[in-house]
């Protein structure tokens, strides 16, 4: 048995949810439920999902970031703001593997020179249905485990 139903729909409805779609891949389900903000859909397999659009999370030192998190950072007086798109962190139109990457690679100093900056330190980041920003550093398990106590990790 199906999971699927026919609905009727106007014009303008279907003309938003195929504006959403990321490719021809992707299915118009997929595309209304990001909309819609509804958790997506998990694949049978990887080769399955990449079939139907669907999109890589970021992944690094033990944290997982979904695609289309958003993400920002201050630094200089200047706020740095872009996303996860497909396992990469993409910022002021360019595309980076890690934290640290997109903070250096968008970054200047007051003379407008590139930096080095460790990226856990300045990146904030609000997961796809949430309302709030975290500091990607508190999503480190060793962040969380420094800050509990004795007792609470079992010694």
């Amino acid at each position: 048995m199906s999971e699927y139903r026919t609905i009727e729909i106007d014009f303008d409805v279907h003309k938003l949810i195929e504006n959403e779609r990321t490719g021809f891949a992707e299915n118009a389900n997929d595309a209304l439920r990001r909309l819609l903000e509804l958790p997506a859909k998990a694949a049978s397999n990887p080769a399955k999902e990449a079939a139907n659009g669907h999109r890589r999370a970021w992944s690094g030192e033990g944290v997982t970031l979904a695609h289309r998190t958003a993400v920002r950072m201050r630094y200089n007086g200047r706020l740095y703001e872009g996303m996860i798109g497909d396992g990469k962190w993409i910022v002021e139109g360019k595309t980076f593997d890690s934290p640290s990457g997109a903070a250096s690679g968008v970054a200047v100093t007051k003379r407008g020179k590139q930096t080095r900056l460790d990226g856990w330190i300045y990146w904030e980041v609000r997961q796809p249905g949430e309302d709030d920003w975290k500091r990607i550093t508190t999503l480190r398990p060793d962040y969380l485990r420094s800050n509990l106590t004795p007792e609470e990790i079992g010694l």
